[in-house]
């Protein structure tokens, strides 16, 4: 009887993120340019935030999903503007989209990683989600 009241007032979990890395609320500059058989896209626009394995993008022109792109971010970092050549496009509504890196090197991940950990704060991350899980 009292284990049952105990598990009845518990709090409901939610189920895991099925993200594979931290993604970090943080505004940086991005230029993107990519080509779809109907029209270029090219613009420029914001970061919303950002991970290793992608990145959300408020721009200034819609793009397709599917498309893939060649961003440009301003990491504010102090170092030159990171230059990822494949960037695919997996989810775009209106201005915003989101990319998933392809064949991201080692070097670009290392510097995106290292940019996240120094900018990960309470702040920046959602309360949301379990951040890590056990395997």
């Amino acid at each position: 009887m009292i284990a049952e009241s105990i598990m009845n007032n518990r709090k409901q979990y939610s189920p895991l993120d099925k993200r594979c890395s931290e993604r970090v609320a943080i505004t940086c500059r991005v230029r993107y340019k990519g080509e779809v058989p109907t029209q270029p896209h090219q613009g420029e626009g914001l970061t919303k935030n950002i991970s290793v394995s992608g990145c959300h993008v408020i721009s200034d022109r819609p793009v397709t999903r599917g498309t893939l792109l060649t961003l440009t971010i301003a990491l504010p970092d102090g170092l030159p503007q990171l230059s990822l050549e494949s960037a695919l496009v997996v989810w775009a509504s209106g201005n915003q989209f989101s990319v998933r890196f392809l064949d991201l090197s080692h070097d670009h991940r290392k510097r995106i990683q290292a940019f996240i950990w120094k900018s990960i704060s309470h702040n920046t991350v959602s309360d949301q989600r379990t951040r890590f899980r056990l395997v």
